[in-house]
């Protein structure tokens, strides 16, 4: 069955959030109620945090990891795979490495969706392989400790580079770690893809984790994307992962949360 997860920002990160924001028991609190059973933490810096305490509370509240996000890493530090400047290359790798080590309490997944960078149109070929021998060391490193990390492909107005599916599941295929798969955002999808639903079907052996959104990154049910042909594609696939809620919090996270609940729910749930 189909299970549903909600984006929460840790305790380290500070900047605008596609995520529920608060105090982390208090978060996990109302997202109970809501009724979701996992949730998919934005982290920029485990040593940051008490990730003890984070621990706890995931474990008290009777939650489930289901991935975890790095794009704080991004948006508050500015560091990046693909990065011009080699110590910054180094310090995303080393980041990377410490959200892995996090993400291996919860065995969950790591999310490499802006942390990888741009390409440098100036030196393409160098920043591509630059930013494949940022994946070789980041997968190396989490294969040792059973994590899987997942790509996230991303629009052409986020990045110029593995933008639709089939993009990535080129790249994973060519560095051919066991450890890379695919993550598939939607939001994404329709800006890039001729076919959500094809596109879902051509990398169904690698997709670990799915985003939703509605096409302006409202809640879903809210715009134009066809949610219940994208749930009875995954559901035909056997997709039996989480789907996270990737929104814009508005008019505020928990309206939002429950909105996309309530419109969701019966939707994963039903056996059609």
């Amino acid at each position: 069955m189909l299970k549903l997860a909600y984006p929460i920002g840790t305790p380290d990160t500070r900047g605008k959030l596609a995520a529920y924001r608060g105090d982390t028991d208090e978060v996990l609190e109302a997202l109970k109620a809501i009724g979701y059973s996992a949730i998919e933490p934005f982290v920029r810096d485990p040593s940051a945090m008490d990730t003890k305490h984070f621990c706890r509370a995931v474990q008290q509240h009777g939650f489930e990891v289901a991935a975890v996000g790095t794009g704080p890493i991004v948006g508050e530090d500015k560091l990046t795979f693909g990065s011009q400047d080699e110590s910054v290359r180094k310090a995303a790798i080393e980041r990377t490495k410490a959200v892995i080590d996090f993400a291996a309490l919860f065995g969950a997944q790591v999310i490499v969706g802006k942390l990888r960078g741009d390409i440098h149109p100036a030196d393409p070929e160098k920043s591509r392989e630059l930013m494949k021998r940022a994946f070789r060391d980041v997968c190396k490193y989490a294969a040792a400790r059973q994590v899987e990390i997942t790509i996230e492909p991303q629009n052409r107005f986020v990045t110029n580079n593995l933008n639709t599916t089939q993009q990535a599941v080129a790249l994973i295929r060519e560095l051919g770690f066991p450890n890379l798969f695919v993550m598939c955002d939607v939001f994404h999808m329709n800006i890039e893809e001729t076919s959500i639903a094809a596109s879902l079907i051509g990398a169904k052996d690698y997709i670990r984790h799915i985003h939703f959104a509605e096409n302006n990154r409202g809640v879903p049910g809210s715009g134009h994307l066809d949610f219940h042909e994208i749930v009875s594609v995954l559901k035909a696939l056997h997709y039996d992962r989480y789907i996270s809620v990737e929104i814009d919090q508005l008019p505020d996270a928990h309206h939002a949360a429950k909105a996309s609940f309530d419109f969701l729910h019966p939707l994963v749930s039903s056996r059609v």
